[in-house]
């Protein structure tokens, strides 16, 4: 099971700015913002219900956007909408969608990118959220 996600970004006010509009369309929370000599900077999202998988954002200066993208899964295309309002507002470029992609089946998604250039993703997966639902343990 996945543990934690850093993102390295350039600009940490504008992926945090976008990342906090984000947070509750995605099923997430900021934790964490911290100024510690070893993480100057850091701020960090965990699940609305408390858990892992948990995901960051680091400063780095010298970050360059890579190939990889971060998907989230919601469990309705109205939570792709909203999200979508969100990221327009709140700093996303290189948007596409959201729409239906037929290309991967019954998926409807919405393609974005923060201004460092990371490639994010919010698409609509029921299953996938009930999969990774917090549960007893």
């Amino acid at each position: 099971m996945l543990h934690h996600i850093d993102i390295h970004v350039r600009n940490i006010d504008a992926a945090r700015d976008l990342l906090d509009a984000l947070a509750e369309h995605i099923g997430y929370r900021r934790i964490v913002g911290s100024d510690e000599p070893e993480e100057p900077g850091f701020v960090g999202y965990e699940t609305a219900a408390g858990g892992r998988p948990r995901f960051g954002l680091i400063p780095d200066p010298a970050s360059l956007p890579g190939s990889t993208r971060v998907a989230f899964a919601v469990a309705a295309r109205a939570q792709v909408d909203a999200a979508a309002v969100a990221a327009r507002e709140h700093g996303a470029v290189a948007i596409e969608g959201p729409a239906l992609h037929p290309e991967y089946g019954d998926y409807y998604a919405i393609f974005f990118e923060d201004a460092d250039g990371n490639k994010f993703e919010i698409c609509a997966d029921a299953q996938a959220c009930r999969q990774f639902s917090p549960r007893d343990e």
